[in-house]
């Protein structure tokens, strides 16, 4: 908005000698964006560089574990073998939960829930994990796992 004084030198009444009177108007902008189409592309640039191969999976042995895990500790899964879930640790370590009998841990793919007991913690021999679909699969024991050289 623009203020606008008078050009000539005339002091409204009530203003003190050699005073500035300002007079504003209210206006209304009105601003136009015209509409323009944006489009998305891809490029995709071939470099002389070679790609360094990925690096061989990690392999892992099973060391005996406590009974039970704290739950806030969990940050991930992936399931490795058919009869176990791979659960990943905050500090970086892993647990593989041991299932039990005639439970294959396929259907846990798509993840799991386990029902919140009052100790925060999920233990083996008393606690459970509930596919997606509704199966529900014990815990059989917990194992550590350490990463081979």
């Amino acid at each position: 908005m623009l203020l606008a004084a008078p050009a000539s030198p005339e002091v409204p009444a009530g203003v003190p000698d050699g005073g500035l009177a300002i007079e504003m108007t209210q206006q209304h902008v009105v601003i136009h964006v015209p509409n323009v189409t944006v489009s998305r592309a891809t490029v995709v640039m071939r470099t002389r560089r070679e790609v360094a191969p990925p690096p061989p999976p990690m392999s892992f042995r099973e060391k005996k574990a406590d009974d039970c895990l704290k739950m806030e500790r969990v940050v991930g899964f992936s399931v490795s073998r058919p009869d176990s879930v791979d659960l990943m640790l905050s500090d970086g370590s892993r647990r593989r939960a041991m299932l039990g009998k005639n439970c294959p841990a396929l259907g846990f793919y798509s993840g799991f829930y386990v029902r919140p007991n009052p100790d925060g913690k999920m233990c083996a021999g008393r606690d459970s994990i509930r596919s997606r679909s509704g199966r529900s699969c014990g815990i059989a024991e917990f194992k550590a796992l350490v990463p081979t050289r």
